[in-house]
């Protein structure tokens, strides 16, 4: 090798050595920032050259090979999951947690309303011809039946509540989707080209990492630097560069309430999703308003019914002050759907407490309460579920603490697995600002050394040329 080959061998590895304390110069700057993943400058040995002679080999030196992430893709593949997992059971603790109409010692509860009514039941069958213990049997039934009323509607305002919570998130996801179709294609171009746009691969996962969040995206590379963005049940949202969208429409059979539609980028009939085909935030939203809550709802709607429709029946079969056939205690429709939030007192028996069927004879007098003692063994008798009026309460309001209880442990759970992969993460891909210094300070020392070898060179080239004038 000549002097000028030696100086042009020594300026290439010049140039690689400025590359790494380049890159270790932007790991250090990016250290804190989220998302970011410590790149490394990968060096190669240059081809070597031969002496005359077949006298042997000279080393042609170092050159910049690439700028690579580090990252470990088994930790990768199982992040879209822990967030999941980790988003879904938090969102649908969350929203359950909110809710306290269920809650022990909450005045004026359902559970105190419907004793109070039996209680005001019992003290008329002591006097049934007291018109001022009649008008407090009635009043009981108003307030149960507004008990009923304001106890659906809170629960009713929970799942509403989740309803705008997810039309507000499905925008959110639009927007992401929209951003990392953009991003395949761009990183697509450039790989291409055989390019490395880490900065860009870095957004792009910041993005992942959102969608599987929100919605409980997964990844599908592909052999192009594509990522697609598929749901668990399946459903493709992001296909190379092109991103589906997602809108909400009202469900009229789940009492308006929100479904999720997909509209596929290829112009395709939309689709309703179902809550199963979820994850990430959506799916633990909708897992709270159609599970525990929308379960709580169906029961105390067929509770309201089949309570209603027993004590209208009893009070049918028994006899007024006026030796008159009973009517109707309360108002209700014709199936158990809404019971619980329309149901209402008989506007009859509301303004005449005397329509009480409290006799079971038309010629007993004012002193039969037969027919009411028979309305009162109606609270241990069962309903439609198989168990008494309180038990059935009872029952409501333990479910429903019990789903809030499982989905507040799986939210714990849940948090410590995805930390511990983030945990891992971070160990791997994360800057580390002591290996940065030390990999500082050797790029530093190779510097000087290879400057130390261009100025031996220049030296001996000059004395050279000395020699030969």
């Amino acid at each position: 090798m000549d002097l000028i080959s030696l100086l042009n061998n020594t300026a290439n590895g010049l140039s690689a050595i400025q590359a790494k304390a380049a890159t270790t110069s932007n790991n250090i700057a990016n250290a804190n920032t989220p998302g970011y993943a410590q790149q490394q400058a990968n060096l190669a040995e240059a081809t070597s050259s031969a002496l005359g002679g077949n006298r042997g080999y000279i080393g042609g030196g170092v050159f910049l090979l690439n700028v690579t992430q580090t990252r470990d893709q088994f930790v990768e593949s199982q992040l879209p999951t822990g967030f999941s997992h980790s988003s879904s059971s938090t969102a649908e603790s969350d929203a359950l947690a909110s809710v306290s109409t269920f809650n022990n010692g909450v005045d004026g509860n359902l559970s105190d309303a419907m004793s109070a009514f039996y209680s005001s039941l019992t003290a008329l069958a002591q006097n049934p011809g007291d018109t001022s213990l009649r008008q407090s049997a009635v009043q009981s039934a108003s307030w149960l039946v507004s008990s009923f009323n304001r106890t659906s509607v809170a629960v009713e305002q929970a799942r509403s509540g989740i309803d705008a919570s997810v039309t507000s998130t499905v925008q959110q996801v639009n927007s992401t989707l929209a951003q990392v179709a953009q991003l395949n294609r761009r990183i697509s171009v450039i790989e291409a080209s055989g390019g490395q746009p880490n900065d860009l691969l870095d957004q792009r996962h910041n993005l992942m990492d959102q969608a599987a969040q929100l919605i409980g995206a997964t990844q599908v590379p592909d052999a192009y630097g594509n990522i697609s963005l598929v749901l668990p049940g399946g459903t493709t949202l992001v296909s190379s560069s092109v991103a589906a969208t997602l809108t909400v429409q009202g469900n009229a059979t789940n009492k308006g309430h929100t479904d999720l539609v997909f509209t596929p980028a290829d112009g395709s009939a939309p689709v309703v999703l179902k809550q199963s085909e979820l994850g990430g935030q959506i799916g633990g939203l909708l897992s709270a308003r159609d599970g525990a809550l929308g379960t709580a709802s169906t029961d105390l709607d067929n509770l309201a019914f089949s309570f209603a429709t027993t004590i209208n029946g009893q009070n049918q079969a028994g006899y007024d002050l006026n030796g008159n056939r009973g009517g109707n205690v309360f108002t209700l429709g014709a199936t158990p759907a809404n019971t619980a939030n329309t149901i209402t007192l008989d506007s009859a028996l509301a303004s005449d407490p005397s329509l009480l069927a409290a006799a079971g004879a038309a010629i007993s007098g004012p002193g039969d309460a037969t027919n009411l003692a028979a309305m009162v063994a109606t609270q241990s008798a069962p309903l439609s579920n198989g168990l008494d009026v309180q038990k059935g309460l009872a029952k409501i309001v333990s479910d429903f603490g019990t789903a809030a209880a499982d989905s507040q442990n799986a939210a714990t759970f849940n948090k410590s697995m995805l930390q511990n992969l983030q945990d891992t993460r971070a160990s791997v891909s994360g800057v580390s600002l002591d290996d940065e210094m030390v990999g500082l300070l050797q790029a530093q020392h190779a510097y000087e050394a290879l400057a130390k070898v261009i100025t031996t060179a220049a030296d001996m080239l000059e004395t050279l040329i000395q020699l030969k004038s």
